[in-house]
């Protein structure tokens, strides 16, 4: 009886083992440069509408390195010289940062350790911004999906793989 519970449990976990990918095996997924297709945030019930983020750019490295640039697609152009306000507008309609980033595969969430931004309260508290992914099934959509702290999804941004 032993025998088949020891054969049936390494049967089990053998199996999942299969289907569990490394978090190299996932790196290699990332590897690249992505364009936003869509930004859709999620208030408390559920309900969905489209961000004032339209336009951006996502990219992982092989060492372990990304960057991320968010922008309105209405963005007005500054006047010579520009004024506060146009600058502070200039500076609401666009998001960017860097960071060094690590993946859990088991959580399949990918955390972007924020080293520089736009937003200089990123960087000086070393935010780390967790992201749940997912990607399509021909590698060339990845969502990643912010979270509040119920664990309710807040947002979902798409990429679509850049091809050179």
């Amino acid at each position: 009886m032993r025998a088949r519970i020891a054969l049936a449990l390494a049967v089990l976990f053998g199996t999942a083992a299969l289907h569990a990918q490394s978090a190299a095996d996932v790196q290699r997924q990332f590897i690249g440069n992505w364009r936003l297709v869509s930004f859709e945030q999620f208030d408390e019930k559920g309900a969905g509408r489209p961000s004032a983020y339209t336009g951006g750019r996502i990219m992982y490295d092989t060492a372990g390195h990304m960057a991320a640039q968010l922008t309105y697609s209405n963005r007005k152009p500054l006047s010579t010289p520009s004024t506060e306000a146009e600058r502070a507008a200039a500076y609401q309609s666009f998001l960017s940062y860097y960071a060094k980033y690590s993946i859990d595969p088991a959580a399949k969430t990918v955390t972007h350790h924020v080293e520089g931004s736009t937003n200089p309260n990123w960087a000086s508290s070393q935010i780390n911004l967790v992201r749940w992914y997912e990607f399509s099934p021909d590698g060339n959509r990845l969502m990643l999906s912010t979270k509040n702290d119920a664990g309710r999804v807040t947002g979902t941004l798409t990429w679509e793989r850049i091809r050179q």
